[in-house]
């Protein structure tokens, strides 16, 4: 979710709030689900910028 707002972000341009505008779709889409604060939204978006893998899979040694 948070690679999804980056991308969004970068094609839509600072100060388009779309954590914000987000946040709001996904309360009304999901009325009984929590953790879509704009805040929680700003966190999943830090950890993607910060983690910059393309896959998440187990080390080869684990294999």
């Amino acid at each position: 979710m948070g690679k999804e707002i980056l991308q969004r972000q970068e094609a839509q341009g600072w100060g388009s709030k779309v954590i914000a505008r987000l946040a709001e779709d996904l309360r009304a889409e999901f009325p009984d689900m929590r953790g879509f604060s704009p805040r929680n939204l700003q966190y999943m978006t830090t950890f993607a910028r910060h983690w910059n893998v393309e896959q998440i899979a187990p080390q080869p040694v684990a294999q």
